[in-house]
């Protein structure tokens, strides 16, 4: 029984929810897989992204929407065992709408402003397998009588999902010919599930015994923060800027599994110490009934510039920071972080006066540090490449079809966990402007 319950510890200590080092979500409508560097540029898609450049649209409403696709396959190796998810995320809708009145603009966006969608992994954890070494490494067999290693017997397909849906609006006013300011409020829906069986041989007498450590637990919290953002144009030349504070995120944990295990101690010497000890970890209690602790979003700024360098051909470029080394966290899920960043270039060519075709690639820098990534909490820096076209099929209406693929760097965590991603990404949007 004590090395069941120390299986169960070790266990709990290892889960985390899924998400990325930040949490946020950059692609927020489909021409963003085009060309990652949107701050910059002026349209519909300011909403979210430069919305102090709305300001400088044409008079009229807009709405466009968008869905994104994304085809995703997660590999964890260990010890010549791989756990592989790749469940894809078929349908992710965003929607913008912008009223522009005489250098005034009111703005919305709706969608999914961070998380990491759904995952699926075969057979468990790759942490399931490590804990063979770890336990039987830690607390030597020869120390309990009659006691024989620990063995992983495999588990069932360990699922989790990480939403966080969003709804902003704001207005933005021109200042003179050349600057415009905007502000806007967030409402963001945080929920954060994780669910999953690990089975384990367990022998601490003359016979062994076979264990299952189960959980389901959901985690919730709603939070509002403020945007703000600059916006700078001339003829050929357009800079914007935008500065979204921290949200905070206060969340209460619902877990429906975990009653047997705690039940198992009621006639164990010592049980309600040694259940005290597992369940008051930080890395534990966030996941346990009627939990509560911050993980807020951090604080961010961008800022991008489009150049036109022809009638046809401009050129983009723009940077995310993300300050999550500030962001208040209760539960050490940015621990040994250091604040993430993103860099982006593209291009927009217009064939004719129908055909535009788009280009651009970005690299992110999670900010996350290998030395505590965890089955479900590893941040991976990345390259992406994109492609687009865009069609005008009348003068009031614009359709889109963008894809990317982006390349993560593998990385090896100090448990000898080899993490590895590929995402392949597609949008479809359509812009129209209403008379």
């Amino acid at each position: 029984m004590r090395k069941q319950l120390l299986l169960a510890a070790i266990l709990l200590t290892s889960i985390k929810g899924f998400a990325g080092s930040i949490d946020y979500l950059s692609q927020q409508d489909a021409e963003y897989f085009a060309h990652p560097s949107m701050t910059g540029k002026i349209g519909v898609s300011g909403a979210y992204y430069n919305p102090a450049g709305t300001a400088f649209m044409e008079d009229g409403t807009y709405m466009q929407v968008n869905n994104q696709t994304h085809f995703k396959t997660y590999k964890m190796k260990v010890d010549g065992e791989t756990f592989k998810s790749d469940k894809p995320s078929p349908i992710i809708p965003s929607i913008q709408i912008v009223k522009v009145d005489n250098g005034r603009s009111y703005f919305f966006h709706g969608g999914a402003i961070a998380g990491g969608g759904n995952v699926a992994y075969e057979g468990g954890l790759g942490m399931f397998k490590v804990m063979e070494n770890t336990l039987n490494n830690k607390f030597n067999p020869h120390h309990i009588p009659n006691a024989n290693p620990i063995k992983f017997l495999g588990g069932n397909t360990v699922k989790g999902s990480s939403y966080y849906v969003t709804l902003q609006g704001g207005v933005a006013q021109k200042i003179n010919n050349h600057w415009s300011a905007a502000f806007a409020l967030r409402y963001v829906n945080a929920e954060r599930k994780l669910k999953g069986v690990g089975n384990y041989r367990v022998q601490t007498g003359p016979k062994p015994t076979y264990h299952s450590f189960d959980i389901n637990s959901e985690r919730t919290a709603q939070g509002i923060n403020g945007i703000f953002g600059l916006n700078y144009n001339n003829d050929k030349l357009n800079v914007g800027l935008r500065y979204e504070s921290e949200t905070r995120l206060n969340f209460k944990t619902k877990e429906k599994n975990l009653d047997s295990f705690k039940n198992s101690f009621k006639n164990v010497p010592y049980g309600s110490l040694i259940l005290g000890g597992v369940l008051g970890n930080s890395n534990v209690k966030e996941w346990t009934n009627n939990a509560k602790g911050k993980r807020n979003l951090p604080a961010m700024a961008s800022i991008g510039a489009s150049y036109a360098i022809t009638e046809k051909t401009t050129l983009l470029t723009s940077g995310n920071y993300y300050f999550i080394k500030e962001a208040g966290d209760s539960f050490g899920a940015y621990d040994g972080y250091h604040n993430g960043y993103e860099v982006a270039f593209g291009i927009d060519h217009k064939l004719n006066e129908k055909w535009t075709l788009m280009g651009g690639y970005q690299y992110t820098n999670t900010g996350a540090n290998k030395n505590t990534y965890k089955d479900t909490d590893y941040a991976l820096d990345a390259d992406m490449f994109g492609l687009g076209v865009k069609y005008q099929y009348s003068p009031n209406l614009s359709l889109m079809a963008t894809g990317a693929t982006v390349v993560y760097h593998s990385a090896t965590s100090v448990t000898n966990v080899t993490y590895s991603k590929h995402v392949y990404s597609m949008g479809l949007g359509a812009t129209y402007k209403f008379n």
